[in-house]
């Protein structure tokens, strides 16, 4: 058996001793270790926990059979989910003869743009006229003239090129005649309807009339929509078009700043794009007064 040892003071001590003899402190080696107590389970607790765990695991079985049920709702129905899904209606193009006469509108009150343009202008050089120059400097006077007659007959081939125009012109435009009949067939039934109350018209020719007047007033206003429709893809362009223009005008006046063109192109440049806005303001405006 190996010699033991107090662990404070180093001296030799024997098997049995509890205590050193040298310094007195207790031989903790033989203090007897605690002993570990068995851990006893909670049985109605560790239950309670596996019904517990048991329960979430039921109710995310559950949520991922709504969630499966839900897409395939989805796939099988997008109609009952989301509602009825509206059919694009079919655009037919317009009779060359409509687009024809849509072009005549367009150049009539394009001309009439154009008379407004050439009348201030008109005043604009007479003001020429009464310039103490006009009196005395024959060069400055043949120059007025010559500008004021420029003006004068353009603005005479403006009005008869107005006058063969206006003859081309249908009035009203279609749509207008096709609203004016769908009226006519609305005072129709009306009318008929009185009548056979009145006991004016017998049964059978009401009902006769009466469908002949609705399938007429149908037609009419499937031809008048067709219309709209391609009228209002032309007004759609021609917004595009302005917006195309306005961003190349902004471009143009970045290019001023930037110091690319001189301010004399500039105010050039922003004359012509103001002129090219009015015309396209004035097809707009037209289109859309003819789709009323």
């Amino acid at each position: 058996m190996s010699p033991k040892f107090c662990p404070y003071c180093g001296q030799p001590i024997r098997e049995n001793d509890k205590f050193c003899i040298v310094c007195g402190k207790p031989m903790l080696t033989d203090i007897p270790k605690r002993e570990k107590k068995p851990e006893i389970k909670d049985t109605k607790k560790e239950k309670e926990k596996e019904k517990f765990e048991k329960k979430q695991e039921e109710l995310e079985a559950k949520e991922e059979q709504k969630e499966e049920d839900v897409d395939i709702e989805i796939t099988q129905e997008p109609k009952k989910k989301f509602g009825k899904i509206k059919e694009k209606r079919e655009v037919k193009p317009l009779p060359e003869e409509v687009k024809e006469q849509m072009v005549y509108y367009i150049e009539y009150n394009d001309l009439q743009l154009n008379k407004k343009i050439l009348a201030d202008k008109l005043t604009e050089i007479s003001k020429s006229t009464k310039d103490a120059r006009y009196e005395y400097d024959l060069d400055f006077k043949k120059e007025v003239n010559i500008k004021l007659e420029a003006v004068k007959t353009l603005f005479n081939e403006l009005k008869q090129k107005e006058s063969v125009v206006k003859q081309s012109l249908e009035e009203p435009f279609i749509v207008q005649r096709i609203n004016n009949d769908i009226e006519t067939k609305v005072f129709q039934l009306e009318n008929l309807t009185r009548e056979h109350k009145l006991h004016k018209v017998d049964r059978e020719s009401f009902e006769k009339l009466r469908e002949k007047y609705k399938q007429e007033k149908q037609s009419l206003e499937e031809e008048r929509d067709d219309l709209l429709v391609g009228m209002k893809l032309w007004i759609q362009d021609l917004k595009l078009e302005k917006a195309e223009m306005s961003g190349e005008r902004k471009l143009t006046k970045g290019r001023f700043h930037a110091k690319e063109i001189t301010e004399e192109e500039f105010k050039e440049s922003d004359k012509d794009f103001d002129l090219r806005l009015k015309k396209i303001n004035t097809k707009i405006k037209t289109l859309e007064k003819l789709t009323k």
